[in-house]
């Protein structure tokens, strides 16, 4: 059976560990064998190790990182979440950035694929 809250509750680590720059915790949102497709125009990221250099690649761009979940929804084994984030680039200049993840659960919550929309 589907456990929601345990579905909202992935979601919200995965975006605190984005805010607070912890690639550990974001990797522990992840089921093993997970895929990512982040952003879904680029080839998935299938390993560990692929979501690692990905969000170092992210902190090594954007510093000063605030995000907010603006809307989290369930349905079924599946999340969509309406984010925000706001930083700094690596030249000091203010980023602004908004986007839809959709997310399909493992039965401990975790993120078994992940849709990024930005």
């Amino acid at each position: 059976m589907t456990d929601f809250e345990a579905n909202k509750a992935t979601i919200h680590r995965f975006w605190a560990a984005v805010g607070n720059r912890d690639v550990e915790g974001y990797l522990s949102t992840f089921a093993p064998g997970a895929i990512a497709r982040d952003p879904v125009n680029q080839p998935p990221l299938e390993t560990t190790e692929q979501r690692r250099a990905y969000l170092e690649g992210v902190f090594a761009a954007v510093s000063d990182i605030a995000v907010s979940i603006d809307f989290l929804t369930t349905c079924g084994d599946h999340s969509a979440a309406k984010w925000s984030l706001n930083g700094k680039g690596a030249d000091g200049s203010a980023i602004a950035m908004e986007g839809i993840d959709v997310a399909r659960h493992d039965a401990d919550g975790l993120i078994a694929e992940l849709w990024g929309y930005l």
